[in-house]
């Protein structure tokens, strides 16, 4: 991951803290990234379809 993405995350995290004054972690905002990104995949590319666990490995490295 690019520094400058991780370092936006945690600010992003620091924000949600200041603002609501509640706990707030990069797991959490992590977590909700990935389900948000699995909606847009399975309504995108997966014609809404629920996206199942696939415990195949992938391809090392990047594309």
């Amino acid at each position: 991951m690019p520094t400058e993405l991780h370092q936006r995350a945690r600010a992003a995290v620091r924000i949600v803290e200041r603002v609501t004054g509640r706990r707030y972690t990069i797991a959490q905002f992590l977590r909700e990234a990935i389900v948000a990104q699995l909606a847009v995949i399975a309504r995108d590319y997966n014609r809404g379809r629920e996206i199942y666990p696939d415990s195949e490995p992938l391809e090392p490295g990047r594309r």
